[in-house]
C-alpha cells in the first residue's frame, strides 16, 4: 500500500522557516507536527509501505524543502511532490530545480490562496512549466476546488492537447460532487474529457472519502464508477494527513474501505500499483 498525498509539518523552524501565504498560520499548525520519523511510525503500524510527501503549501508556501530532504533521508519509503508558483517568471526553472537537483519524483501545480481564478493554469508562463515537466518525465499534479473544477479541467484539456507526454494526477476526484448519486456519482464530461488521454491519473483522499463517510453515503460505488472510467491503472489512494481531520489509522481503513468488493488485481493496482509505476522511479 502506498500513501500518494500524506502532508509533512516539522516543528524545526530554524531550517525549516514557515511561510502562509496568508501571513499568518492557522491555529493549531504547528501544535502535533507529522515529521518524516513519525509519519514512518503510523505507516509501520496500519500497513502502509511507501509514501509520496506532497508539500504544505498553507504553511511552508513554494519551499519544499523539508519533503525534499524527508525523502532524500529515507529514499525508499519516501518521494517528494513540490509545489510549483506558475505565476512566476522562473517557474519551469523551478520544475527542474526541484527534479533535477532536489530528487523531487513530481510537481504540483496549485493556487495558494482559495479563490484564486484558475486561469494562471493555462497562462503561457504556466505553460512553460508543464512543457518542463513534460520533457523531463515528471508526473505534475493539480488540484481543483468547487468552484473552480469545469474551468480548471477545460484548462487542463487544452494543455493536454497541446503537450504530448504529459503524465497528470489530478487530486481528490477532481472535486466531483461524490454524493450527487447513481449512476454517475458525480462524474461529468468535464472529467471525462481529460480521463480520455492516457497520461491522467486520478488520486482520491479522504477529502471525498471523509466526505461521504460524514453523509452516510457508501464510497464503494462512487469509486467503482471512477474506475470504470479511468481503469485500475490510473487511480491512486492518498492519505491526506495532517489537512484532513482523523488519525491515520482511521484514513487507511477509509481507503481499504473503499476498494472492497473489486478484485484483489484491481484493488492492489488502485492502492500501490499504479503509484509505483507513476512514482516509482527512485524505489525501482
Amino acid at each position: 500500500m502506498i500513501d500518494t498525498h500524506a502532508h509533512l509539518v516539522t516543528g524545526d523552524t530554524q531550517n525549516y522557516p514557515v511561510s502562509p501565504p496568508s501571513g499568518e498560520l492557522n491555529p493549531g499548525d504547528l501544535d502535533d507536527p507529522m515529521t518524516v520519523e513519525r509519519l514512518i511510525g503510523e505507516m509501520d503500524q496500519n500497513g502502509v509501505d511507501k509514501a509520496v510527501l506532497v508539500q504544505r503549501g498553507s504553511i511552508y508556501g513554494f519551499d519544499s524543502s523539508y519533503v525534499c530532504d524527508s525523502a532524500a533521508k529515507f529514499p525508499d519509503r519516501m518521494a517528494a511532490v513540490c509545489s510549483i508558483d506558475a505565476t512566476k517568471d522562473d517557474c519551469a526553472d523551478k520544475v527542474a530545480y526541484w527534479v533535477k537537483e532536489r530528487g523531487a519524483a513530481g510537481v504540483r501545480m496549485m493556487e495558494l490562496i482559495k479563490g484564486m481564478d484558475i486561469s494562471w493554469l493555462d497562462s503561457p508562463l504556466a505553460r512553460q512549466a508543464w512543457a518542463a515537466a513534460a520533457e523531463i518525465g515528471a508526473p505534475v499534479c493539480v488540484h481543483f476546488f468547487p468552484w473552480n473544477r469545469a474551468e480548471g479541467l477545460t484548462c487542463l484539456k487544452s494543455i493536454l492537447q497541446d503537450i504530448p507526454g504529459l503524465e497528470v494526477v489530478i487530486d481528490h476526484f477532481a472535486a466531483i460532487k461524490s454524493d450527487a448519486g447513481p449512476p454517475d456519482h458525480g462524474v461529468d464530461e468535464y472529467l471525462e474529457g481529460v480521463a480520455a488521454f492516457d497520461g491522467v491519473n486520478v488520486k482520491f483522499t479522504t477529502i471525498p472519502l471523509g466526505r461521504l463517510e460524514k453523509a452516510g453515503v457508501d464510497a464503494r460505488p462512487v469509486v467503482a464508477r471512477v474506475k470504470d472510467l479511468f481503469g485500475p491503472g490510473r487511480m491512486m489512494w492518498g492519505s491526506d494527513v495532517t489537512q484532513s481531520p482523523g488519525t491515520y489509522a482511521d484514513m487507511v481503513e477509509l481507503g481499504r474501505r473503499s476498494v472492497e468488493g473489486m478484485s484483489e488485481a484491481d484493488r492492489d493496482m488502485i492502492l500501490g500499483g499504479t503509484a509505483k509505476r507513476v512514482y516509482g522511479k527512485r524505489w525501482s
